[in-house]
């Protein structure tokens, strides 16, 4: 069987020059699970919106202001009315996928939902501008791993998942799909991204302790045991998404890959290690 997803590193999307043709990079709304779209516009952030059956979710908001019309656009070329967004489950704090949450807010009222760890970095940072400044927003719930949040025909998991961000958190839930009767156990971990932000010399710059670099390795490989179907990637290059969208932005079969979250994590709790060869040999 060949393997399609997988990590595949990129050019650096995060630039000032990328972020300014943000329009040079839109890709069109696409179905990942059967309830699941991305509706993010763009080739670098996901954002990805759940259809509950009373009210949508959606994970992340965008890669900064600017992409604020193509998150809108894709969200009605899929199907659906962005004032029926409830809830906003932010992966992390970082501004790249926390952008338009105040924004998002204002128009529908929904909730922003961020892990308690992740809401001690958002307002240490709050007036940063790096990679972008956001626009000021409050969080107005938090995430319980020990209580699923529970909204229309889902259940939704969350972990702790410390290691990109000290607040880093991962999402499970299972999609049915009324037309096959098929349920698919779908994973999102919210912070994939290791280079630099788990060298021990930007761990440090930043007032983070090296076991946080560590425990992303433990958890990756922990993780990596569960039986997940369908794996959503929150950078699109952290599974080789971008070559493999389907022609038909309804047909999510080829995202069931039940390879793919394991392959995905343990990639990359061994690009950890090697930031570590005298904690884990060379």
């Amino acid at each position: 069987m060949e393997k399609i997803f997988y990590y595949a590193p990129t050019g650096d999307r995060l630039s000032n020059k990328s972020m300014a043709t943000h329009w040079e990079h839109a890709i069109p709304a696409y179905r990942n699970a059967p309830h699941v779209w991305n509706v993010g516009g763009q080739d670098n952030v996901a954002v990805f919106l759940l259809d509950t059956g009373d009210g949508l979710i959606l994970f992340d908001t965008g890669l900064n202001e600017e992409v604020f019309y193509l998150v809108i656009d894709r969200i009605w070329r899929a199907g659906f009315d962005p004032m029926d967004i409830k809830k906003i489950f932010l992966t992390h704090w970082h501004g790249d996928h926390s952008s338009c949450a105040r924004l998002l807010h204002e128009m529908t009222g929904c909730e922003i939902w961020l892990s308690k760890r992740d809401e001690v970095e958002h307002q240490r940072f709050a007036d940063s501008d790096f990679p972008m400044r956001v626009r000021p927003y409050t969080v107005t719930n938090f995430y319980e791993d020990e209580n699923p949040v529970r909204m229309g025909n889902f259940e939704i998991r969350t972990r702790l998942v410390p290691g990109h961000t000290p607040g880093c958190t991962a999402f499970f839930f299972e999609d049915t799909d009324e037309e096959t009767g098929k349920t698919y156990k779908v994973a999102l971990h919210g912070g994939l991204g290791v280079n630099p932000m788990m060298k021990p010399e930007r761990l440090a710059q930043d007032g983070y302790p090296e076991e946080q670099a560590h425990t992303f390795v433990r958890d990756c490989y922990e993780l990596a045991k569960l039986p997940v179907d369908i794996a959503l990637a929150s950078h699109l290059n952290q599974a080789n998404i971008l070559p493999n969208i389907p022609k038909d932005p309804r047909d999510y079969s080829v995202f069931v890959a039940d390879y793919a979250w394991g392959d995905v994590l343990i990639n990359r709790a061994d690009a950890v290690k090697e930031f570590y060869p005298e904690v884990y040999g060379k």
